[in-house]
């Protein structure tokens, strides 16, 4: 569609704008019009301004040709020829409620009766009308809804379709008045919009009709077609001088007292401003009858600028002038001809009036490079990840700046030929890069152990399937999240992962999906808030009802290579570490399943247990405001811990790293243990209760928390 769209539009524009508009009703017709001829540059007559000059009445045929699709797809900015006599149908699904014009115009030959259906998908008819040879109809649409149009006739001729918004500026009943010799500054700002100009003028003679946007990559792709008062395309434009050119610049013949009309679009769904700029020959100055540059050549060095004019003959002529550069990447060129070198190589600046051309050869002068070296002299790149090199350059704007990086030892770090270096292997090496002349220089690189990766799963469970409810859960939750985020450990920060009232089957997703990835050095923390108990087996309860046992959550976590910190927030939490009278402890069952230690959990190694409370005990909730809300709710375990790690739950702001008894800005599984059953004892003073938060091995100096250097 898009490229049949493209094709078409160069041809069938005109069709949509003529003077003398019947009043429109809802379902009026639209006089007709003939075929869209294209004036090309050879028809145009040179001298002064004048009837004359007027190009000929024959103008090559354009290439419209019926689409022989059973169902089109219109939109906003399209516009599709059919044979009325095969039946037509068109699917419209509108941007956005509002009213829009649907229009069939004149195509090749006289179309004859015409019925025009629009309908919704359920058959209900929004509106219908009979016309004879073209149709105009206004209706009200809703946004996102699918219409049909079916357009039939009886003659064999072609008919142009076209929807638009009736609206000013966007719609051919409702145009823009320009002005003779006037800038006008437009913007396309939703995707697909068209603005429509009237134009019409005491004076005759050629005329300039351009478009100048900036934004680089960002401007809009503009094109035009101009209409005379029959609706019959004057001249069309898309690009100045090659494809990658985003302005149009048409150039015509215009009489004096005549209404025209100017279409202006953009590619495809491109927004962004224009400036559409109008010039001609005043009263009595004629056009040039050749134009020339100031410089036939110019050399340049990247950077430098020059400017460039042009001289008219005769002398005096009037000569509005656009500027093309083939090879902006080379040089560029502005409107008032400043010409700017970019790179070395060879470009040619194009100079346009009205239908006369002048070149000029600008030739950039490469820079040679006469020093190379790299800013590092030694960098430490960690095993398993990458650093950039980064060349500095003399001059800065020399033209050939290409590079080849070579390694010493490719076992040690792999260099690529962007100068990114990848630690591979503990060890010392050198990577070098070299200039095409010659110029090289080195680099000391020493890559280090593999730095670790934190990665977090926070697990809340607040309400639950049978009705209860968890108050403070999700602050709880939310509260531990935001800390794992703010953490800083020896320069390494977590990835966190948030997921609360989960079932059973999430919860095994969530771990997949937290921990993907992880190796063994690195670290994988999971926190656990919700009801627990032991009955015989310790137990966690998930959002709908589902239990999870110490030894089934084991065996989940048995799955995660390299460290495993389990924070255990529930009631009977102690009871995950074993009981006097207990066959299940979860330290043992990790011990057995990853198969080292000869049994005793102190040996497993890879695991760390913290614990909200002791077997036989509850872990509490309680509000730390004088409100009883949801903000104001979190578990006293996860405000001791957060507090340790540096984070205030309550306040949701950073904190003093509490836990951090040695001051080494790092917090180890010991510091956080002995802080927060301290803690967890002091908010609990004076109730009567007890919560006793347990930690094993007991003595793990694993860094779980931290904060970098100021």
């Amino acid at each position: 569609m898009r490229g049949r769209l493209f094709c078409l539009i160069a041809v069938i524009l005109a069709l949509l704008c003529a003077q003398g508009l019947p009043g429109r009703a809802e379902m009026a017709p639209e006089p007709s019009a003939e075929p869209f001829r294209s004036v090309t540059a050879d028809e145009y007559a040179g001298g002064s301004a004048g009837p004359a000059d007027a190009p000929p009445a024959e103008r090559g045929e354009s290439a419209n040709m019926p689409i022989a699709l059973d169902e089109i797809t219109l939109f906003l900015n399209s516009r599709e020829v059919c044979d009325p006599s095969a039946g037509a149908r068109y699917v419209f699904i509108s941007p956005h409620t509002g009213r829009y014009l649907f229009c069939g115009l004149p195509g090749v030959g006289d179309v004859g009766a015409l019925t025009v259906t629009l309908t919704l998908d359920d058959g209900t008819t929004v509106a219908s009308l009979q016309e004879k040879d073209t149709f105009e109809l206004a209706v009200d649409l809703n946004e996102g809804v699918r219409y049909t149009l079916s357009v039939t006739g009886a003659g064999g001729a072609t008919l142009v379709v076209e929807v638009m918004e009736d609206a000013y500026g966007r719609c051919v009943d409702q145009p823009i008045h320009l002005e003779d010799q006037a800038h006008y500054n437009r913007a396309i700002v939703e995707p697909r919009d068209t603005h429509w100009y009237a134009f019409t003028t005491a004076r005759s003679g050629w005329y300039t009709f351009r478009a100048v946007t900036e934004g680089g990559l960002n401007a809009p792709d503009t094109r035009a077609a101009l209409l005379d008062r029959d609706r019959r395309e004057v001249a069309f434009a898309d690009d100045v001088l090659f494809p990658d050119n985003v302005d149009f610049r048409l150039f015509a013949y215009i009489n004096a007292y005549e209404t025209y009309y100017l279409r202006v679009c953009a590619d495809s769904n491109q927004t962004g401003a224009y400036q559409l700029i109008i010039s001609t020959a005043e009263d009595s100055r004629a056009l040039p009858r050749s134009i020339s540059l100031t410089r036939d050549a110019l050399t340049l060095k990247p950077g430098m600028s020059a400017p460039l004019a042009v001289t008219a003959n005769p002398p005096g002529a009037l000569h509005p002038v656009s500027w093309a550069s083939d090879r902006p990447d080379i040089c560029t060129v502005t409107q008032d001809g400043l010409v700017t070198a970019v790179s070395a190589g060879t470009a040619v600046i194009h100079a346009f009036s009205g239908r006369l051309e002048a070149t000029t050869t600008v030739t950039v002068a490469p820079v040679a490079l006469t020093g190379l070296r790299l800013a590092q002299t030694r960098i430490e790149v960690p095993q398993g990840t990458s650093a950039a090199l980064q060349p500095i350059f003399t001059p800065e704007n020399a033209s050939d700046t290409s590079l080849t990086y070579t390694t010493d030892d490719p076992a040690i770090a792999t260099v690529t030929g962007e100068g990114i270096v990848t630690g591979v292997s503990p060890g010392v090496t050198r990577v070098t890069a070299a200039s095409a002349g010659g110029l090289t220089d080195a680099c000391e690189v020493v890559v280090t152990e593999r730095l670790p990766v934190y990665r977090a799963l926070v697990l809340g469970e607040q309400n639950y399937d049978d009705g209860r409810v968890r108050l403070g859960g999700m602050n709880t939750a939310l509260g531990v999240a935001d800390m794992l985020c703010a953490q800083s450990v020896n320069g390494r920060t977590y990835s966190v992962t948030l997921r609360v009232d989960s079932t059973r089957a999430e919860l095994l997703d969530a771990i997949d999906e937290a921990f993907d990835g992880a190796q063994e050095g690195d670290l994988s923390l999971i926190y656990i808030n919700c009801h627990g108990d032991w009955d015989g087996t310790a137990w966690i309860e998930l959002h709908d009802g589902t239990r999870v046992t110490a030894d089934q959550l084991c065996q989940l976590l048995s799955r995660v290579p390299g460290r495993v910190a389990v924070v255990i927030d529930c009631c009977r939490s102690g009871s995950f570490l074993g009981r006097a009278e207990a066959a299940d402890r979860f330290t043992e069952t990790m011990t057995r399943t990853i198969g080292a230690g000869g049994g005793s959990p102190l040996n497993a190694g890879r695991f760390i247990v913290l614990t909200s409370a002791g077997p036989d005990e509850d872990s509490y909730r309680r509000s730390f405001t004088s409100a009883t809300t949801e903000e104001s709710m979190a578990t006293i375990m996860a405000r001791s811990l957060c507090e340790g790690a540096g984070w205030d739950l309550i306040e949701d702001r950073v904190c003093t790293l509490k836990a951090d008894a040695d001051r080494d800005r790092v917090v180890t599984a010991q510091e956080l243990w002995q802080y927060a059953r301290k803690r967890v004892a002091y908010y609990l003073s004076g109730t009567g209760v007890s919560q006793s938060v347990r930690l094993w091995p007991e003595g793990d100096q694993t860094p779980l928390f931290g904060k970098g250097r100021d």
